[in-house]
């Protein structure tokens, strides 16, 4: 699976470094700041200092049951990064309890 579908910077452009598709436990990445949980499904937000493209902030998402996630959003650490990953963390969730209320 092609991980063009992640947003990110320069979302839409072919990417030239392909990440790991999912982060199985046991792997490296830093600790996830949970933003909540809903549709079966939680979100989160890791600090990637050690990512290939550099540090960034990942918006993930996983099954509740799991945990593995996903990246779903990749923003560049900066001065305001990651309250624009916070907002795009909370909105994502929002989405899946619209999604979980519809069910």
């Amino acid at each position: 699976m092609s991980d063009d579908n992640v947003i990110r910077p320069t979302f839409g452009a072919p990417r030239t470094i392909t990440p790991p598709e999912r982060t199985e436990p046991g792997s490296e990445l830093p600790p996830m700041r949970l933003f909540g949980a809903a549709a079966g499904h939680r979100v989160g937000l890791i600090r990637d200092p050690a990512a290939q493209e550099g540090d960034v902030f990942r918006i993930v998402i996983g099954p509740e049951d799991e945990q593995a996630v996903e990246t779903v959003a990749l923003l560049p650490a900066g001065a305001d990064a990651e309250g624009e990953a916070e907002r795009i963390g909370f909105a994502i969730l929002r989405a899946l309890e619209v999604v979980e209320g519809a069910v």
